[in-house]
């Protein structure tokens, strides 16, 4: 897991879904608003490891969110 060279323009922001997902737990999100805690690069694939307001996590690919 390799940190992006301009990981500061993301973490901590919040994104939007663009469509629903399913976290950890496996709930389906899509009308909140998770904060990205991390964005790596995982075998060759760029990703955000997103919270949502009660908690859960999950890593999200870039074209499932916009940034806010």
């Amino acid at each position: 897991m390799i940190a992006s060279t301009n990981i500061e323009a993301v973490v901590g922001r919040n994104c939007r879904l663009l469509r629903p997902v399913r976290d950890h737990e496996g709930r389906n999100r899509f009308s909140e608003k998770p904060r990205i805690l991390r964005e790596v690069i995982n075998l060759g694939r760029h990703m955000y490891l997103v919270q949502f307001d009660d908690g859960a996590t999950t890593f999200l690919f870039p074209d499932e969110v916009t940034l806010e």
